[in-house]
């Protein structure tokens, strides 16, 4: 693209702006729910020794906390981060001179803005400081740059998101378009807020998203439907459509489930998983006995497959299972009549109709993350009593009673247990735990009961420690600039 002959009308913006969003797609799948989930005490992944590729050996490796900077899946989300931000900054850098409409100039500038600040804060968050640049890059001195401080990034997140916050229709329209808007700006902005703990300014922001017209979907499983994509309770999610040209399907039910070499009973069409990375994201039997009784989401967001072993050892799917009242909620069992049971991701369960691709969005933020982040910062200020309605609407939603207590430390990891139970499995867990800094004491004691399993490999979770809450620079980036430097431990 020459930028000084192509950006001369509003549809050249928007297609430009479509190429920004284009990155979400490869952002999502695999390494968000890889390195947002998985490392976590939410999910593992299903030893397969006949499966030993390098692809499935460094996904293990980022679970099992002893990944290192030559781990292609984590290089794959920082460098995702990097192309949607220089092409964020090929619009932003050629817009304000453009000669179009002020209603189109305002909004794709403030949706630029949005996607950049958003890869920005992911990089921040799983990285650490990292190289800021806010234009086009032209030379090779602009391209190696040194690492900015975390407070620098984190400057630059807040300025693209204010002035975003300005520039973009203060309204929302449902069923929504898949592009951000003032709420997700406000939202990321707020979650920007969170993670400094700067509660008053992030509960403003939270207020005013519950005035934008946002709802719970009645049924939590209608949060993800593929006929539900966009609803009043989706704040962003990144878009997927089956069947459609460049790779715009989603495949994330595939990483999930064993590999089989007929997917039918469980997926509805026949496509084999047998060479490709699956059995990844299992839930854990610690997440799973953590829901608390009746809680309805379960059901929705955790499923189990029956099947048995033929004689080639693969894995023969018959039958999909409720986990509720099921009498083994481990991710593996072998019953004594021979029946194997595995626990899998369900809340990206939907009917397709073509093989291997389906239409699953990925939620990003979803109107019960903005009241839980609400309730939090509510409490965090002294005022747990007002926190509470925020609270109890998503647990309403679950079947569950009302909390009560407006003691701030009960509070606390009241909504702490509600964002696990109602964020399992879209990629907040980890990104929680660094916040409120209970990553390493959560992991070191999930790592006691998990190493139990003689399937867990050795090295796992023996590098648990401050080193570990930020992933490597790739090596490639650090040879390739000599001014980068790699985070300690590495």
């Amino acid at each position: 693209m020459n930028t000084t002959t192509y950006f001369k009308t509003a549809d050249q913006f928007n297609q430009a702006l479509i190429g920004v969003y284009q990155v979400l797609r490869g952002w999502a799948e695999p390494t968000s729910w890889l390195m947002g989930e998985s490392r976590t005490d939410n999910s593992r992944y299903d030893f397969n020794p006949a499966d030993r590729a390098v692809a499935v050996v460094e996904r293990e490796n980022v679970d099992d906390w002893v990944d290192d900077a030559n781990n292609s899946t984590t290089k794959t989300k920082y460098t995702s981060d990097y192309v949607g931000i220089e092409r964020a900054n090929t619009i932003l850098d050629q817009i304000g001179s453009a000669n179009i409409d002020a209603a189109t100039k305002n909004s794709v500038t403030g949706e630029s803005e949005v996607l950049r600040a958003f890869f920005y804060f992911d990089l921040v968050q799983f990285y650490g400081a990292v190289p800021l640049n806010l234009h086009t890059v032209t030379s090779p001195s602009e391209a190696f740059l040194p690492r900015s401080s975390v407070t620098n990034v984190y400057a630059a997140i807040v300025s693209d998101l204010t002035d975003a916050i300005q520039k973009l229709p203060k309204t929302v329209s449902f069923p929504q378009n898949g592009h951000v808007t003032i709420g997700t700006a406000e939202t990321l902005l707020a979650n920007v807020y969170m993670v400094q703990k700067k509660y008053a300014l992030a509960s403003t922001l939270l207020q005013a998203v519950t005035q934008l017209g946002y709802s719970l979907n009645a049924n939590y499983a209608n949060a993800f439907s593929t006929t539900n994509k966009n609803s009043s309770e989706s704040i962003f999610e990144v878009q997927y459509m089956q069947g459609a040209a460049n790779g715009q399907w989603s495949t994330f039910i595939y990483d999930f489930i064993p590999p089989v070499a007929n997917s039918t009973v469980i997926t509805g069409t026949n496509t084999s998983t047998l060479n490709a990375p699956c059995s990844q994201n299992v839930p854990t039997a610690d997440l799973v006995a953590s829901y608390e009784a009746g809680d309805s989401r379960l059901d929705a967001s955790i499923g189990v497959i029956e099947g048995h072993y033929d004689a080639s050892g693969n894995f023969v799917a018959n039958d999909l299972k409720s986990i509720v009242g099921y009498p083994y909620p481990v991710p593996t069992y072998t019953s004594p009549s021979g029946v194997t049971s595995k626990l899998f991701v369900k809340k990206y369960l939907h009917p397709s109709t073509t093989p291997g691709e389906t239409d699953d969005d990925w939620p990003v933020y979803r109107y019960a993350d903005a009241l839980l982040l609400l309730a939090e910062s509510l409490n965090e200020q002294g005022m747990s009593q007002q926190a509470l309605p925020y609270l109890n609407q998503v647990r309403a939603r679950a079947g569950l009673a009302p909390a009560t207590t407006s003691d701030q430390t009960s509070l606390r990891a009241i909504i702490a247990h509600e964002r696990r139970i109602e964020l399992a499995f879209e990629n907040k867990r980890w990104t929680d735990l660094l916040r409120t800094g209970q990553a390493i004491p959560v992991m070191t004691a999930f790592a006691s009961v998990i190493k139990q399993n003689p399937l867990v490999p050795a090295n796992a979770y023996t590098q648990i420690g401050p080193n570990r809450l930020l992933f490597p620079i790739p090596a490639t980036e650090i040879q390739v600039n000599p001014q980068m430097t790699q985070n300690p431990g590495y």
